[in-house]
C-alpha cells in the first residue's frame, strides 16, 4: 500500500488535502461565502475540471444549499456571467421557498 497515494486515506496527500480544506474553513470561518451561513464545504471558485488548480485564492466555503445551487447550475457556466449569476440566484430563491 502506497502511503503518498492520494487517494488512500491516512496516506500523505490525503493528509495534506485535509489540513488544506481545514485551512480554509479556518479563513473562511466556517462562513458561507454567498449567504453568510455557517457552512464546511470546500468548493473551487472555477471548477476543478476546468482550471485543474487548487490554490486557496480559488476555492471558498459554502453551506449546502448554496453549494447544491451551485452543483444545479454550474453546467451553465459557458453563459456569461450575469445571466449564470442570475441563474445561481433564481436557484437559490428556489431552494428556499421549498
Amino acid at each position: 500500500m502506497d502511503k503518498k497515494n492520494s487517494r488512500i486515506r491516512g496516506g500523505t496527500a490525503y493528509r495534506q488535502h485535509q489540513s488544506f480544506k481545514k485551512h480554509i474553513r479556518e479563513r473562511d470561518k466556517y462562513t458561507c461565502q454567498i449567504c453568510g451561513e455557517w457552512g464546511k464545504i470546500v468548493d473551487h471558485i472555477i471548477p476543478y475540471a476546468i482550471s485543474h488548480e487548487t490554490r486557496p485564492d480559488g476555492v471558498r466555503v459554502l453551506c449546502m444549499k448554496c453549494n447544491l445551487a451551485i452543483r444545479r447550475v454550474r453546467k451553465d457556466a459557458s453563459l456569461p456571467l450575469e445571466e449564470w449569476a442570475e441563474n445561481i440566484k433564481a436557484e437559490l430563491a428556489r431552494l428556499e421557498s421549498s
